[in-house]
C-alpha cells in the first residue's frame, strides 16, 4: 500500500511509492512490448523520471504521474523507432553454427530481408509507420490512429495497403 504523503520532498517516502510502483510499470511495459528485459528498461526510465519530480501532494497524484510518465515513455518510444528505423537485433544463441545455420542458408535468409527491407523502402513513410507499429509494435489500430492523427480507417487501409505491397514483393524473383 502507498502511503500518505505528508512530506512529499522526503527522498525515502518518494523512493518508497516508486519502488512500490515498479511491478505494475514493468507488467505494463511487458503486456506492450513482450520483452521482459525492454519492459525493465523502460520501468527504470520511467521511475528515474519520476524521483527527480518529487513534489507530489498525494500518493493518488504520485500514481497518476508516473503511469502518465509510463504512457509518455511507450508513445516516445514508439517515436523513436518511427525516426530511427528498425533495429535488428540478433540472438547469440541463433548465431552459432549449426545444420538450420549453415553459411548457405545464412546468406539466403540475409538475401531475403535485404528483398523485404527494399520493399518497404518502397512504401510512403505514413504507410510504413502503420505497419511497423502494428506488426512489430504489437500496437492496437487505434493506438496508432491516434498517434498518427488519422482515423481508425486510414490505418487499416494503410496497413492492407503495405501488406498487399509485400505479398506483390515476395512473389517477385527479381
Amino acid at each position: 500500500m502507498v502511503p500518505d504523503l505528508a512530506n512529499t520532498e522526503e527522498p525515502t517516502t518518494a523512493a518508497l511509492i516508486v519502488a512500490q510502483m515498479r511491478p505494475a510499470l514493468v507488467k505494463y511495459f511487458a503486456r506492450k512490448c513482450r520483452n521482459t528485459a525492454e519492459a525493465e528498461d523502460l520501468a527504470q526510465d520511467v521511475l528515474l523520471r519520476a524521483l527527480r519530480h518529487v513534489r507530489w501532494e498525494s500518493a493518488d497524484q504520485a500514481r497518476g504521474y508516473i503511469f502518465r510518465a509510463a504512457v509518455n515513455r511507450w508513445r516516445d518510444r514508439g517515436r523513436m523507432l518511427l525516426t530511427h528505423g528498425v533495429k535488428v537485433e540478433w540472438d547469440a544463441a541463433a548465431q552459432e553454427l549449426n545444420e538450420e545455420n549453415s553459411p548457405e542458408h545464412v546468406l539466403i535468409v540475409e538475401q531475403e530481408l535485404d528483398r523485404v527491407a527494399m520493399a518497404l523502402q518502397e512504401l510512403d513513410k505514413r504507410t510504413q509507420e502503420v505497419l511497423m507499429l502494428i506488426r512489430l509494435e504489437n500496437m492496437k489500430y487505434a493506438e496508432v490512429a491516434e498517434m498518427l492523427g488519422v482515423s481508425v480507417s486510414t490505418v487499416e487501409k494503410e496497413l492492407i495497403k503495405a501488406l498487399a505491397h509485400l505479398a506483390r514483393r515476395a512473389g517477385r524473383k527479381d
